[in-house]
């Protein structure tokens, strides 16, 4: 082979990663493309919903409402509901384009991540060749991994992608600074990292929370690789960088964390079903259940119930839960050994098992939140793959070839493609569930049988079908091994009404359910609400049910929180309306408003529904009664920025302003109609109250 052969022969070679990678990119939007058809699910109706409250989104006021209208999270994630409106600016949507946007996420931190672990591989010492192909081959197989079906097409759990998206990439930028640095360009080093991990902890942290670990894997990343492989010429600068940039931020995460610790000892819930306590023993099981899901293609779809799993009340109940534990204390024992390992695949799985712990620092301690979601390991498990990789590709660089490689190697990289190949046939499958929801609710209620929550969402899709006998049956079934659910009454109560009759014992279960609620979790405060409204034509429990449930609510402790029992109040104002009590409806409202923590926008709904039931004047009067709370917006949480931002705008004013002229019409109407030569008495019908459109900006009173 002559020169120039050869150099056109190794040109060719170069490429042949990023071919490779491309490859992948492709088969994995193939292999996700039939989950497009999948709709919305749980919180994608409450996060998306905001897209319709002020009309459609064509103004710059109306966008800047929407993404300040976060309230996920502490931050309010801005900038995970700005991507939304790359998908639809008015609500209700379609939910193909934001599921196709989630792929595409999903490939860019595929893309990303390959970088970051050719980067990694490099300071390792692999060629440049082998390290693009360790790169490819580890970003392959997280990328199709089927673990991520339920993250990547759940359209809520961008806010999930976009944190990790954000925080490889600032990783990636750390560790090419930290190459730079080590070859002695300090300026240019110092600011690359500087600037990619303030950049990426900044933008993930907006995104979502757990983008606040930035920091803390980065550490992992130069407590485990980078330290001993990259020497900088001035190592007290780089000390002081380290504490700057990386202990700093860590330590405020730490402070969070341990703002939370009395909880494990004072027995503390946030009215979930565990205590703090028992939330962190059954994390180290529910540990080793991510470890398994992340490499093993099971057939099964974990989904998104998960209420099933059991909570571990001590050491040995159950009998794994220590087991588990002194695992996962060896485990970070090897990964933290194995930084001082002469071999650099043992480097690469010891970081691989501190980057996962690390990752899971917020989500998988004591926090009180939900036990086991599985996009909690999107950003965690992106090293996973790694070791595998190092092992399957050779020296040479050529990639996972089988038959260059020494024996032992063969088998690694048969296995690694045959994995891969396996990865994308079950992603395949999982996403054509996803593509299909009657079948996903079919799929996920008979691999979860011990959960209400997947009975009680199949039997939805079965009343849906009209089916109502199935579904009847299916909770009927569900409530006997639990009894006292409220999401499997609620369903079953909405069964009773489309047949016209309750079971024996169903209206003293729901009656008791209401009166032992969490009320202070937001979510089963929705579902209570959920359940007195959807009553409303309801016979089967006789014509006073709902004015009995808020009753029963009331008697619960929790009903003494002010933003609890405004609610219930709120309730019963919207009773004694549907009755024709007015009088009784302006003084539940009067009390309501009173209460401490008012709404910016809740007196001018309360004075909407009075005036569209047909009583201005008491609308005005409830409007005089009680002072706007704007005065006292402030602080410098999201949800205090988007009122302050409404106010700015003026649309509370202006919404008020123009109800009161239309509730002053209204009055005028009736007074002129009540005069001489009047054909007799009418009642105007209402006009509709404001809504977001009708002013310059601002939420929905």
């Amino acid at each position: 082979m002559n020169g120039a052969s050869r150099r056109s022969h190794e040109r060719a070679r170069a490429v042949l990663p990023g071919l490779a990678l491309l490859a992948l990119l492709l088969l994995a939007w193939l292999v996700y493309w039939p989950g497009r058809r999948g709709g919305f699910l749980f919180d994608d109706y409450s996060n998306l919903a905001p897209l319709g409250d002020y009309g459609p989104i064509h103004q710059v006021w109306k966008a800047v409402a929407f993404i300040t209208s976060g309230f996920a999270g502490p931050t309010g994630r801005p900038l995970a509901l700005a991507s939304f409106l790359l998908d639809a600016r008015n609500w209700p949507a379609s939910p193909e384009p934001f599921k196709l946007t989630n792929v595409a996420v999903h490939l860019l931190c595929g893309l990303v991540l390959a970088g970051l672990l050719r980067a990694l591989s490099r300071v390792l010492g692999a060629a440049p060749r082998r390290a693009a192909w360790v790169g490819v081959l580890g970003a392959g197989l997280w990328l199709l991994d089927p673990f991520w079906v339920s993250t990547t097409l759940y359209v809520v759990q961008r806010m999930a992608m976009l944190a990790a998206l954000f925080g490889l990439a600032g990783l990636w930028g750390y560790v090419r600074g930290r190459e730079l640095l080590a070859q002695g360009r300090a300026r240019a080093g110092y600011l690359l990292m500087s600037i990619s991990l303030g950049l990426g902890t900044l933008l993930a942290t907006l995104s979502k929370e757990n983008g606040a670990l930035v920091p803390l894997l980065a550490w992992v990343l130069e407590a485990c690789v980078l330290q001993r492989r990259l020497e900088p010429p001035r190592r007290a600068g780089l000390l002081a960088w380290k504490t700057l940039f990386l202990g700093l931020p860590s330590l405020v995460v730490a402070g969070y964390l341990l703002r939370w610790v009395p909880g494990l000892w004072s027995g503390f819930t946030g009215g979930r079903s565990f205590s703090s306590w028992q939330r962190l023993l059954s994390e180290t099981r529910i540990l080793w259940s991510y470890l398994g899901d992340i490499w093993l293609p099971r057939v099964h779809d974990g989904g998104l119930f998960h209420d099933d799993v059991l909570v571990s009340t001590g050491w040995l109940h159950p009998w794994t839960t220590l087991p588990a534990a002194a695992g996962l204390l060896l485990l970070g024992l090897l990964g933290w050994r194995a930084r001082r390992a002469s071999r650099p695949a043992w480097v690469a799985a010891g970081a691989a098992l501190l980057f996962f712990f690390a990752g899971h620092v917020l989500e998988s301690t004591w926090l009180q939140l939900e036990l086991v979601f599985e996009h909690r390991n999107y950003l965690p498990a992106a090293l996973m793959f790694w070791p595998l990789a190092w092992l399957a590709v050779p020296e040479s660089g050529a990639g996972p070839r089988l038959p260059l490689c020494r024996p032992s190697r063969r088998w690694v990289g048969a296995g690694a493609l045959a994995l891969l190949a396996l990865f994308a046939l079950q992603t395949a499958r999982r996403a054509a569930e996803w593509g299909s929801p009657f079948q996903q609710a079919l799929v996920w209620a008979g691999e979860h049988p011990d959960s209400p929550r997947a009975q009680a969402y199949l039997a939805n899709f079965w009343r849906q079908a009209g089916n109502d006998a199935q579904a009847r049956v299916l909770l009927d079934a569900a409530l006997r091994l639990h009894p006292h659910d409220l999401v499997l009454l609620i369903n079953r109560a909405g069964v009773a009404c489309d047949e016209g009759a309750a079971p024996a014992g169903l209206r003293e279960s729901l009656l008791d359910a209401a009166a032992h609620a969490q009320l202070g979790n937001n979510v089963v405060q929705y579902q209570v609400g959920r359940l007195i409204s959807g009553l409303s034509d309801c016979s089967a429990f006789g014509p006073d049910f709902r004015a009995d449930l808020v009753a029963a609510a009331l008697r619960s402790p929790q009903a003494e929180q002010p933003a609890v029992r405004r609610e219930l109040l709120r309730s019963q104002a919207r009773l004694a309306l549907a009755r024709g009590d007015a009088q009784a409806a302006y003084a539940l409202d009067l009390q309501a408003l009173r209460l401490p923590g008012l709404p910016p926008g809740a007196r001018l709904v309360a004075a909407a529904e009075l005036g569209g039931a047909g009583h201005p004047a008491l609308a005005l009067r409830l409007l005089d009664a009680v002072a706007s709370p704007l005065a006292h917006v402030g602080g410098w949480s999201m949800g205090s920025l988007h009122a302050l931002w409404l106010r700015h705008v003026g649309f509370y004013r202006d919404s008020e302003l123009h109800m009161r002229r239309v509730l002053q019409r209204q009055i005028a109407a009736r007074a002129q109609a009540a005069g001489p030569g009047a054909a007799g008495r009418r009642t105007l019908a209402p006009s509709a109250p404001p809504s977001r459109a009708d002013a310059p900006g601002g939420t929905r009173p």
